[in-house]
């Protein structure tokens, strides 16, 4: 099975210097738009469900749970990815911390992957996130996912290759952003993306994604709804069709 490179959003970005880090988008290898870490203590949930080319019966699936104190921001996340005969049972614990004008987080991935016919194999691996806000409207964040993977080439992988990933976003206004940035992994280098969003209001905002090597594109929208925010999106890929992916999290 070819390694999978996932495209999502985020919506509802404000300007700011320091920034939280979402465990669902780095677990999930997904493009992250950077958004504000919510004041003062307490509990967010997140599900989703992704359907790959449309194909029923191959999807992700999952839940986060997340606690929010004076430091940093801790969450779990569970997730199954897989079609019958070949699933992925993953377990994510994630802490984010901030210092100064950088914001990080560490994550740590337990999984369990299920063959048919065969035994269950255990894997170990981990994904690496900061964001560094180099001034009140530019950020740039670096990915670094499977970094056992790195760091030891000879490590079996449970989740795709190895990849890094650079994206700069540029925030002129409360209204509108911009983004650009590349992956590379240890087998190609891409996709390079570039990406804008626009919040129509304080409830609403789209996003457009726009890649090459290879191409794709990602379409999304957002809405905030009585203490929840629900996010749907649609990508589509060069050969293998659209995805359709929704999120619903508190707010």
């Amino acid at each position: 099975m070819r390694p999978i490179c996932f495209i999502t959003l985020v919506l509802f970005l404000a300007p700011v210097r320091l920034v939280a880090q979402d465990p669902m988008a780095t677990a999930m290898r997904t493009t992250d738009w950077p958004a504000a870490l919510k004041a003062g203590d307490g509990i967010g949930w997140s599900v989703f469900s992704k359907q790959y080319y449309f194909v029923s019966n191959w999807n992700a699936t999952g839940l986060s749970v997340d606690y929010t104190s004076a430091m940093g921001q801790s969450a779990a996340l569970i997730c199954r990815d897989g079609i019958p005969g070949f699933s992925w049972y993953h377990l994510y614990l994630s802490h984010y911390g901030q210092f100064k004008k950088i914001s990080g987080m560490l994550q740590l991935r337990f999984s369990l992957i299920d063959l048919k016919d065969r035994p269950t194999v255990f894997r170990l691996g981990g994904n690496i996130r900061t964001t560094w806000s180099m001034s009140q409207t530019l950020m740039l964040q670096v990915s670094l996912y499977d970094f056992t993977g790195w760091i030891l080439p000879v490590t079996a992988i449970a989740r795709g290759d190895p990849a890094m990933q650079f994206l700069l976003f540029h925030e002129p206004g409360r209204l509108i952003g911009l983004a650009s940035g590349f992956q590379v992994s240890r087998a190609q280098f891409g996709p390079v993306t570039a990406g804008i969003r626009v919040n129509i209001n304080d409830q609403i905002g789209l996003i457009g994604l726009f890649d090459v090597l290879p191409f794709g594109i990602t379409l999304g929208v957002g809405w905030k709804l009585k203490g929840y925010r629900i996010n749907g999106w649609i990508e589509h890929r060069n050969g293998i069709g659209l995805t359709p992916m929704v999120e619903i999290s508190s707010d």
